[in-house]
């Protein structure tokens, strides 16, 4: 049984990389992105519905927006997915931009069983300035690691606190940063402006596919609060919908927001685990399949 992770920023050609890898070794298609495991987000996640008819996959569509889920739940989860793998000889690839559930589920993470249930609405009426300053009351070292407006990571910080009573920071400290599977991690790398450019067009793409008439679907189902909805295109649509920004202003901060992601995840990539870099989709393909 072979693990493979395609991995890197977004908009870099990791779907079809992954989908084209499994393909050829008749692996599992894994998903390791944090939004894309909510049922319905779909064009603003760049989720693929119809290559997921294609292949098996596991782990996306998993709750509803208005529903939490962790990174130990993720970790569970796709151990469980290695566990069946190995015994049934398949091989796993893993597809997403999500280190820290890449880095859960391979390296030696260990969380608290002891947890109390955190009120979904103890984060709602709470400005990122609120909720940062709480993060350095409690965890000090972790907030000072946290940008303010990383809304999603202070919350999952204060969450850590908050059910387990133990700061994030002296979980992180008791890791020893070994992997616990055989596993390749391949990413994609290519010129920055390059990979700007697809950003900027997958975003005019996103709302020629219909991403208005989605959000606003979703909106009649779940609160605007709901944790899924914190998501690059998600929340701009919606402030959008609200009447507090043109489409154009709209447009222009989700590409920013998108740019400033992807360039997050290179350097979280870059430094957090053994990847294989390629200089474009090309030369991925050639070596891998």
């Amino acid at each position: 049984m072979m693990i493979h992770v395609v991995c890197g920023p977004t908009a870099s050609g990791k779907t079809e990389l992954a989908f084209l890898l499994a393909k050829k070794l008749n692996a599992l298609l894994v998903n390791a992105d944090a939004f894309q495991v909510y049922k319905g987000m779909n064009i603003g996640t760049n989720k693929d519905s119809h290559l997921l008819t294609l292949h098996p996959t596991a782990l996306f569509n998993l709750v509803n927006p208005d529903e939490g889920f962790t990174v130990a739940q993720y970790q569970t989860l796709a151990r469980q997915l290695i566990k069946d793998a190995k015994n049934h000889h398949k091989d796993l690839v893993f597809v997403g931009g999500t280190g820290l559930y890449l880095k859960a589920t391979f390296y030696d993470f260990v969380f608290s069983d002891h947890k109390h249930t955190v009120d979904p609405l103890y984060f709602e009426n709470q400005t990122n300035e609120d909720l940062h300053q709480k993060l350095m009351e409690v965890d000090k070292e972790s907030a000072l690691k946290i940008h303010p407006h990383n809304r999603r990571r202070v919350m999952r910080a204060l969450e850590v606190f908050l059910q387990t009573g133990e700061k994030k920071s002296q979980q992180e400290k008791r890791q020893k940063q070994t992997l616990q599977y055989d596993v390749s991690f391949y990413a994609i790398s290519g010129p920055r402006e390059e990979l700007y450019s697809r950003i900027d067009q997958r975003v005019e793409r996103m709302f020629n596919e219909g991403l208005l008439d989605e959000v606003k679907h979703l909106l009649t189902l779940y609160p605007k609060g709901s944790r899924g909805f914190e998501a690059i295109g998600y929340k701009e649509t919606i402030r959008y919908l609200d009447g507090t920004a043109t489409l154009e202003e709209t447009k222009a901060l989700i590409k920013q927001a998108t740019r400033n992601y992807a360039k997050r995840q290179h350097t979280y990539f870059k430094n957090q685990l053994p990847v294989v870099w390629f200089s474009s989709l090309e030369e991925a393909k050639e070596k891998l399949l």
